[in-house]
């Protein structure tokens, strides 16, 4: 870790974003396999606003079911442990900004509709990646821009201003900015949160390409995927005011990593923009 951010990460530790305690619990929960579904049902029943909105997720055209869902028992067991705990995640991360004005909320946005679309190519047949895994990752690659923004918000209207005017991407900006990037504040956090060492590391690294060859295959899978995600979510506009639409997938080294060819660009887009519509209740 480099100093300018050790300095950062002493300075600022009051604004940096804490799981949500109803999360962070169900997190552990759901590792603990001494756990049942009524623990964790009266866990997230601790929250009413989180059961009502899992239910509505449930019930949502990202899942699918044919009959309604009316417990968060049924909710549980239909939908499996991981992906409720995702779920209540996705749910629980608006509380972990300071403040929710238009930037935050680009943000939030983004990262949010990163977990189920991350999820959804993770089942593509080129990808085969945990869908679980990929949707938490998706969920927390940007918890550092959470921090940046929670910390020092008009700097980081500078480079998002930079971002959009001068057309650089974040780690350029966010470097000359504060001489580091969102990916290494990201899992410096994600390692302050105690995640597995593995999400520490896709966190860490979906803006260092060149770590891929070094990364254990299915991190590096994980990580790769963590990039095409999101590169394909701001060519598409999720979490910024208009699409993107100068960028090309498909340059991307994490593009190649995973076996994908420009014929895959258009599909994978689709399959994202079919999968923020559906997940469309995450942001709602």
């Amino acid at each position: 870790m480099s100093e300018v951010l050790d300095k950062y990460l002493e300075a600022c530790a009051d604004d940096l974003p804490v799981m949500p305690t109803i999360a962070s619990d169900i997190v552990k929960a759901v590792d603990d396999p001494n756990s049942s579904i009524s623990d964790i049902k009266d866990l997230i029943e601790q929250d009413s606003a989180i059961a009502a909105k899992l239910l509505k997720m449930s019930n949502s055209a990202l899942y699918g079911f044919p009959s309604a869902i009316t417990s968060i028992s049924h909710a549980i067991s239909l939908l499996g442990t991981r992906t409720v705990r995702n779920i209540v995640l996705a749910i629980s991360l608006k509380k972990s900004y300071r403040r929710f004005g238009l930037m935050e909320k680009l943000l939030w946005q983004h990262s949010t509709l990163a977990g189920p679309v991350a999820g959804k190519l993770a089942k593509m047949p080129q990808i085969t990646v945990d869908a679980d895994d990929a949707f938490t990752a998706g969920l927390l690659h940007h918890i550092g821009k959470t921090a940046l923004a929670n910390s020092h918000p008009d700097d980081y209207e500078q480079v998002i201003q930079r971002v959009y005017n001068e057309h650089i991407g974040f780690v350029q900006a966010e470097t000359d900015q504060f001489g580091f990037n969102h990916s290494e504040l990201g899992g410096a956090i994600a390692n302050l949160w105690n995640l597995p060492e593995s999400l520490v590391a896709v966190i860490s690294n979906h803006h260092n390409e060149g770590a891929l060859a070094s990364l254990p295959e299915e991190v590096a899978r994980l990580t790769a995927l963590t990039t095409i995600t999101s590169t394909c979510l701001t060519k598409l506009g999720v979490g910024r005011s208009a699409p993107v639409d100068e960028i090309d997938p498909a340059e991307l080294p994490a593009w190649s990593f995973l076996d994908l060819s420009g014929d895959d660009v258009d599909p994978i887009l689709q399959s994202c923009a079919d999968q923020v519509k559906a997940a469309q209740e995450l942001v709602n």
